[in-house]
């Protein structure tokens, strides 16, 4: 059975059927009561065990998002979130703070979600789907019609938090992007920027064995050609001419183990038929690690063919 197909109500409850009664992951201090007390820290959430169980967790946390999102709940939003959170869209990067701004604006209804596909990496949940949406962007309607969104959650206590998430919804064709609406940090927005550059630098000369190595396994990309996974990323980068990346405006947080680097990216693409122009486009890539060993779990790239 193709779990990534059906519909997120039914992966909800196979979520509940995965995890069934199995307690949060959690210790009782030395000497502490077992019984627990009211100012214990709130345990963080359990993994499920198996592929399914990470298909249904992801298109639950998926419903919670899109639900809260398109009842307006700013706190269960913010709740949700990350400290360091950061999206990237069509109009740009947009911080923790700004994205509820964004939200109250876009006033999201009636949200459809299907072709969930969830990966454990490390203690990251990395989650791509299809979404629906009625929603407004700077006063102009969206095309409602299905587009890839993507999202990476790490539990915490109290909960799952999301530390990143892409949407490729956008108008044609696709304005230029918007100036990033998300706190700067100088230090570690160069640092979040030479890591970039140095994952596509690889990509371009071809230098596949340092590229493939730098993919994590379990990781996930969205771009105009759809879903895709790190075989689909090594295939592409084998066959694509690429021009030189040049980054703008980066944005880079850390959440935990997690870099999330957001920016705004300029780079040339042809693979086969298909040419991707030399145009600026936001462009999301969340690394686990640090240094050299730091390996991409999810990536989101906003160009398109004109």
């Amino acid at each position: 059975m193709n779990l990534s197909r059906l519909p997120v109500a039914v992966l909800v409850a196979s979520f509940a059927a995965a995890v069934g009664t199995v307690p949060l992951a959690s210790a009782t201090p030395c000497g502490a009561d077992a019984r627990g007390s009211s100012d214990q820290a709130p345990a963080a959430p359990a993994w499920p065990a198996d592929a399914a169980g990470l298909t249904a967790l992801g298109a639950d946390l998926l419903s919670k998002w899109m639900g809260a999102i398109a009842s307006g709940d700013a706190a269960a939003i913010s709740g949700m979130m990350q400290p360091g959170f950061l999206r990237v869209g069509f109009d740009g990067t947009v911080g923790h703070a700004e994205q509820l701004e964004a939200i109250k604006a876009m006033g999201a209804k009636n949200p459809k979600v299907t072709d969930v596909v969830a990966t454990r990496v490390g203690d990251a949940l990395v989650v791509t789907c299809q979404v629906s949406v009625t929603q407004t962007v700077g006063g102009k309607a969206l095309d409602a019609t299905l587009a890839c969104r993507l999202g990476v959650w790490q539990p915490a206590a109290g909960g799952w938090k999301l530390a990143a998430w892409a949407t490729l919804n956008m108008p044609q064709p696709r304005p230029a992007p918007g100036a990033p609406r998300a706190a700067a940090g100088e230090a570690m927005g160069a640092q979040g920027a030479a890591m970039v550059k140095r994952f596509l630098d690889a990509q371009r000369a071809k230098d596949l064995a340092p590229f493939d190595a730098m993919l994590a396994d379990g990781m996930q990309v969205v771009n105009f050609k759809g879903q895709k996974q790190k075989a689909d990323l090594e295939k592409g980068a084998s066959h694509a001419t690429t021009t030189e990346p040049v980054i703008a405006d980066a944005r880079a947080t850390k959440c935990g183990p997690l870099t999330v680097v957001a920016c705004t990216l300029t780079m040339g693409q042809k693979i086969g038929w298909t040419t991707l122009p030399a145009d600026p486009a936001p462009f999301l890539c969340v690394f686990a690690g640090e240094g050299d060993a730091a390996k991409v779990i999810a990536m989101a790239n906003t160009n398109r063919p004109k």
